[in-house]
């Protein structure tokens, strides 16, 4: 039944004797598939479960693998046999006019079938006592150009916000920004771009600004970059800038896109930019994230889940088609571009044991009498690890041949020796998945899919401080003004274990121990723990309004002239801090 609505839970009633009428078996029916439909909405929600695979045979033809999918009210998908198909023999393709993306969908449908006679009357307007004794599940193929709505795919929608920021002269823009941030954190700022039908190269540019957030160097504002390297006439990327939460606890502030910031040119044509200011709010807040998400999903309105989506449809493939005068034909096929998957409890479990630490959750249970026991195992060293990713600085007119450095930061692993390797991010590749380039100079712009170029990246490790610094050497000429390293470091536990001593002999030095700044202006400090392997400080800044300090130690000085205290304390022995001052007047 292609009911849209969802019965309020009345079922029969049998007792002797009762009568049964056709009423009586249609409600018998109609309770059992909603429940079950309602379930699968509610606790499942929809995508394709398995299969469905899209593949091309021809240039005018695919196949359609086996499978199941649950719609957006709950229905079952069935594609029982794999089946080919002749493109222009889909319902939709004698809308389509031009070249482009076109998506091939799948919904629900049943037809009646199997005819048989009815002894009590005539068909409905049929002239014969004709009817349908069967009604048949079955599914349809369409083609649209029209896009789902990207906040009603899943639950993305409870964390994230999508906004448009631009799409005109076939390029889109659009930002992903977290409604929720935690207090003294790190969250990330996705940047979508997407083009079609556009041979020129893309470039565009403007700033992610907040009166609370910082970029990596200090400044409230995270300028965002882009140039196309290797232009092709379809592209499909996401960008992702990182931004520091100060900490303000339990408050709201925004990210904005000013207009005047916005910069978009097509080869050598400048376009023209934004009409208002793009802002969007964000909370911040000390709570877990996870409880924050997890109350705002269940303070949803019932109604609101429960408005019917019928025309949400499950997207299978995207077509690229080229069309001409007389003639179409298809150039390359996307599967599942929006990614509607639907994993199952089994597939859940699987990538959560991934996740879990190496021999947790293994079983207890003795080997059975007369089995042999497996040889014992040497012990496993257990490894202290500590990951991250910098952004380098390479300036408006970066040189082939120069050094470029990050500011040194703490690795967390304490003072002592490690191993440390780090990778070039590449953030353009295929299928969105993040690529990192290892190695110097072996792949380049010119011979692979990649937007950043070839470098040679190094690290420096101050084994007495516990900080680490990363460099690169540009080796090929590139439009970038940053590039982002991500670092990996580790070595045995057991060497930080032997390093640890006795709270009584640890002493903080911070340096420079003085400053004199003008408003506004910043410094970097750096903080030493003398006596134990954790280099690891909190700094803060004891004046309300003495300016503001990030988990680095970089210091932006307030606008207001006066003599401001700031401290750094141990995180791992509370009771030990040092402090530094700061004069902050007009010269």
């Amino acid at each position: 039944m292609n009911n849209l609505q969802y019965s309020a839970g009345e079922r029969n009633r049998y007792f002797y004797g009762k009568l049964m009428t056709v009423r009586d078996f249609e409600d018998e029916q109609t309770y059992f598939n909603d429940k079950r439909r309602l379930t699968n909405r509610m606790l499942h929600g929809a995508g394709v479960v398995a299969g469905l695979g899209v593949l091309l045979v021809d240039n005018q033809t695919f196949s359609l693998e086996a499978g199941m999918a649950l719609d957006y009210l709950g229905r079952e998908i069935v594609v029982q046999d794999p089946c080919v198909k002749r493109i222009s023999a889909i319902k939709g393709f004698d809308e389509i006019r031009e070249s482009g993306d076109v998506y091939l969908a799948i919904a629900y449908q049943e037809e009646n079938c199997e005819g048989t006679f009815s002894v009590a009357g005539f068909g409905e307007g049929s002239g014969v006592n004709q009817e349908f004794n069967r009604v048949r599940e079955g599914y349809e193929l369409f083609l649209t150009t029209r896009e789902p709505s990207r906040a009603l795919l899943g639950v993305d929608s409870v964390l994230y916000d999508l906004c448009r920021l631009y799409d005109e002269e076939g390029v889109r823009i659009t930002l992903q920004i977290p409604r929720y941030v935690n207090t003294d954190d790190a969250f990330t700022v996705r940047v979508l771009f997407e083009k079609w039908d556009v041979s020129a190269p893309v470039r565009f540019s403007f700033r992610l600004e907040s009166d609370m957030f910082k970029g990596p160097n200090g400044e409230k504002f995270v300028q965002v970059e882009y140039t196309e390297t290797e232009v092709t006439t379809h592209k499909d990327l996401t960008l992702e800038y990182t931004m520091d939460c100060g900490r303000v606890r339990d408050d709201y502030t925004e990210i904005r896109v000013p207009v005047e910031s916005f910069a978009l040119s097509l080869g050598s044509k400048a376009v023209q930019g934004i009409e208002k200011e793009l802002k969007q709010a964000v909370e911040v807040t000390a709570r877990p994230l996870r409880e924050v998400v997890l109350e705002a999903y269940y303070t949803r309105h019932f109604d609101e889940l429960l408005t019917a989506r019928e025309d949400q449809a499950i997207y299978l493939a995207r077509f690229h088609i080229v069309a001409g005068q007389s003639a179409f034909f298809i150039e390359r096929v996307t599967r599942n571009p929006f990614r509607q998957y639907l994993p199952s409890t089994q597939l859940l479990d699987l990538l959560q044991g991934l996740e879990r630490p190496a021999g947790r959750g293994q079983s207890d249970q003795k080997a059975p009498q007369g089995a042999a026991e497996a040889p014992e195992k040497a012990p496993a060293i257990p490894w202290q690890t500590a990951t991250g990713v910098e952004t380098v600085v390479l300036g408006a007119a970066p040189k082939v041949g120069r050094t470029y450095y990050s500011h040194e930061f703490i690795h967390g692993l304490g003072a002592g020796n490690l191993c440390v390797t780090a990778a070039v991010e590449n953030t353009e590749s295929v299928g969105r998945n993040e690529t990192l380039v290892f190695g110097d100079g072996v792949f380049t712009a010119e011979e692979f899919s990649l937007a950043a170029p070839a470098c040679a990246v190094g690290a420096m490790v101050n084994v007495k401080k516990g900080t680490l610094q990363l460099g690169l050497k540009l080796l090929e000429k590139t439009g970038q003004q940053t590039i982002r390293l991500r670092w990996w470091a580790w070595r045995p536990a057991e060497e930080r274990a032997e390093k640890e001593e006795l709270a009584d002999s640890v002493q903080v030095i911070v340096t420079p121990n003085t400053a004199n700044l003008e408003p506004l202006q910043q410094v970097r400090f750096t903080a030493l723990v003398e006596g134990s392997a954790s280099q690891e400080v909190v700094w803060s800044v004891v004046e309300k309004n003495g300016g503001s300090i990030d988990r680095n130690g970089l210091y932006t000085a307030p606008p207001t002239e006066g003599v401001f205290e700031i401290q750094a304390r141990s995180a791992k022995y509370g009771n030990d801090k040092a402090s530094a001052y700061v004069v902050v007047s007009k010269q």
